[in-house]
């Protein structure tokens, strides 16, 4: 805008958002920037034009800048865009705003929950089918598992949704689409994730043995780096775990059949407990580069070797190179400490007569139940 018949307003600030009553707002200055520089704020919705200097208008707000702000009272800050006329104190002029669709480009303030309908100048939020609300806030009802969400119906997205556990509402990262291998679909629910580089869930870890969370925002995300522990953990029964490791860019993902009432009751106890799922199904997590010794094959939860200092995983396959499991020097697990390396907390570590190499293998695990 120029505001030439004013002599008080030299300057202009305007916010290229539309408010939710399709309005836009228009800063008057009596100032402009020439000797204010400290002054100066950038601000990324805000398109800033001053009279007396020369500048590149963006096309899309040249209507806009051509407009004059003719004797407008200084509390008329306010700007009413109807069907692309900007109104303003009985002045009309049209605009070459193109409408943006804030649904596609994401920046509305929809919930997670609801539905995004773009409108002329602005936008609208409804609350998907079983929630209530006003569209940017949505409720529904108290649901305490990613699969209980799946089979209401209510969502199939890949994302953190509103749980009711250890009666706390708990965002937690809900896997829904059947890609993750053999553990098939049906609604995931996170439990832990595990860097293999940090001494975090290292097997000696308090976190193994108590019900204190970890990292509840690590939570709420897929399968990427952050580490965490949810109050899953110890709340959560499931029928099924899927286990999962990341290694670069690859990961791969392998189910366990076990009913229980929650993951701290299989580990929490320093208890043994089998599994049967075989070493390669194991190795399988690694991928090619998966190593391990040929004899001892001990799986389960809270493995260990008669040797303290040996091998061990609080989820996870133990080997040996000699017939008996006292000294294992090889392990594919999540939770894992002891020799060879114990600051290896998730992933593969092997050496002394191994099936394909030594290995010094760090991964990044992923743990969830249904």
């Amino acid at each position: 805008m120029l505001c030439f018949m004013e002599p008080d307003y030299v300057s202009i600030n305007l916010d290229k958002r539309v408010d939710e009553n399709g309005n836009y707002k228009c800063e008057l200055n009596n100032i402009t920037h020439e000797g204010h520089a400290h002054a100066m704020t950038e601000e990324e919705h805000f398109f800033y034009h001053a009279t007396e200097m020369s500048v590149s208008v963006p096309v899309d707000y040249t209507a806009a800048v051509l407009m004059q702000c003719a004797a407008i009272p200084r509390d008329r800050t306010s700007v009413h865009v109807n069907l692309g006329i900007l109104e303003m104190d009985g002045l009309a002029m049209r605009l070459n705003i193109p409408d943006i669709d804030e649904c596609i480009e994401e920046i509305s303030n929809c919930s997670a929950d609801a539905v995004c309908n773009n409108t002329k100048g602005s936008y609208n939020c409804i609350c998907k089918p079983g929630y209530s609300g006003n569209g940017q806030t949505c409720k529904g009802p108290s649901l305490y598992t990613c699969k209980e969400i799946f089979e209401s119906q209510s969502s199939n997205e890949n994302r953190a949704y509103t749980l009711r556990v250890d009666n706390v509402e708990v965002h937690v990262y809900c896997h829904m689409t059947d890609d993750l291998m053999n553990c098939g679909g049906g609604g995931w629910t996170l439990v832990m994730k595990i860097n293999g580089t940090k001494p975090t869930f290292q097997y000696n870890s308090h976190l193994w043995s108590d019900k204190n969370a970890f990292n509840l925002v690590g939570g709420m995300a897929g399968f990427d780096l952050q580490e965490t522990k949810l109050p899953t953990y110890w709340n959560t029964s499931f029928s099924k775990i899927c286990l999962g490791m990341r290694i670069g860019s690859q990961i791969n993902f392998f189910a366990i059949n076990r009913q229980a009432n929650s993951l701290y009751s299989l580990i929490a106890d320093g208890q043994y407990r089998n599994t049967s799922s075989g070493r390669t199904t194991w190795k399988s997590l690694i991928g090619s580069q998966a190593s391990l010794q040929h004899n001892c094959n001990k799986e389960g939860f809270n493995a260990m070797c008669s040797s303290q200092s040996a091998s061990k995983a609080r989820i996870g396959f133990l080997a040996n190179n000699q017939a008996k499991c006292n000294t294992c020097d090889s392990r594919i697990g999540f939770g894992t400490g002891g020799y060879p390396d114990d600051t290896n907390t998730c992933g593969n570590q092997a050496t002394l007569t191994t099936d394909n190499g030594d290995k010094h293998i760090k991964a990044m695990g992923y743990i969830l139940v249904q």
